[in-house]
């Protein structure tokens, strides 16, 4: 987290090769196994993609690219029979939490900021991610994709 100006372009290396660069290439080599199974595409985006906030352009910037390429392969990838989706989760209790360099009371306070600022009142966890994915799993073929209808 850090504003825009101090920003180097280590940092967006640093975001766009994780957030955006390891997604396109593990879709460019799975790809061929994905159509040939008419599989499923399930990328890991955040609401950071479309709800925006001071400091994290980095990481709300790779996160729409994430959520853009799922939309555009969703299209591109629908007549092979291959679904495209993105989860977009909020906050989510992960050890990223732990990364900062705020005092323990600091880090404190501003989780029970976040925490407020959510529906639910609480960070979700891991396992509540991976719950949305797994009805996309084989052996279910819902028709839902991120591509748009035609129609």
């Amino acid at each position: 987290m850090q504003p825009v100006t101090e920003m180097t372009i280590a940092d967006y290396d640093r975001a766009f090769n994780l957030d955006v660069r390891a997604v396109v290439e593990l879709t460019i080599h799975a790809l061929p196994l994905i159509r040939k199974s008419k599989g499923n595409i399930i990328n890991l985006s955040s609401v950071g993609a479309t709800h925006r906030a001071p400091n994290l352009s980095m990481y709300v910037g790779a996160k729409a690219a994430v959520e853009n390429f799922t939309r555009v392969w969703a299209l591109e990838l629908a007549k092979d029979g291959v679904r495209v989706n993105a989860i977009a989760p909020g906050a989510i209790r992960t050890n990223i939490w732990n990364v900062t360099d705020l005092s323990p009371e600091a880090a404190k306070a501003h989780e029970d900021v976040i925490a407020r600022s959510i529906p639910m009142g609480r960070f979700g966890a891991p396992e509540e991610v991976a719950n949305v994915a797994r009805p996309s799993w084989p052996p279910a073929r819902p028709v839902m994709s991120a591509a748009p209808s035609t129609r």
